[in-house]
């Protein structure tokens, strides 16, 4: 900071608005500029692996979140529409998507409504760190626990039952419908199994 200084008679050196006795005349020095500087990277060294972490769990948690509200939506459509709508999962890609399945034969026919397809985010892949699933239940090698890796809604709602696990470099994730309902209960894995509210 600069500031102006004047003489006063008796020679003494005073500074223009006594900024001098607030330490504000005084300019920075190369030391101090480098010494706080070199505290900024301590304290980003320090913070960015942590920042890794953080950003693994969130990325986890927003897939689970999106492909949870999927679920919701295939199955409201199936339900307004009256149709069959079925998810299918094709984990050795990574990918997913659903239709309307009008002719009631399983497989998606021209003409039919498509949703997708809808590739997993990168960094997570199908599949789980963990040995067995939230109830102590085998985990598919493929990541899926659907019969052929589809899930399928009727018109009242209802679906069969089965899990899809997800995993990224420190966690794992299950996504869980439950059959009568379609409701989709979400866990994650650390350590241990926790359901997620």
């Amino acid at each position: 900071m600069h500031c102006e200084c004047y003489f006063k008679g008796n020679g003494e050196v005073r500074p223009r608005h006594h900024l001098g006795s607030l330490g504000l005349c005084r300019g920075v020095t190369l030391t101090e500029l480098v010494v706080t500087l070199a505290i900024i990277c301590i304290i980003a060294a320090i913070a960015i692996p942590g920042l890794g972490a953080f950003s693994s769990r969130k990325a986890i948690i927003n897939q689970a979140d999106q492909m949870g509200a999927f679920f919701h939506h295939v199955r409201e459509r199936s339900i307004q529409e009256g149709v069959h709508w079925r998810i299918v999962f094709k984990p050795e890609a990574g990918q997913w998507s659903a239709f309307g399945d009008i002719n009631g034969n399983a497989r998606y026919d021209p003409g039919e409504q498509r949703l997708g397809p809808y590739i997993l985010e990168q960094g997570i892949k199908f599949g789980s760190r963990a040995r067995v699933g939230p109830n102590n239940t085998a985990i598919p090698a493929d990541g899926t626990s659907f019969v052929d890796d589809r899930v399928c809604f009727s018109p009242m709602g209802s679906c069969n039952a089965g899990t899809v696990y997800l995993f990224s470099s420190d966690r794992s994730v299950a996504l869980r419908i439950l059959p009568a309902s379609g409701t989709v209960l979400v866990y994650q894995y650390i350590s241990s199994w926790r359901q997620l509210e």
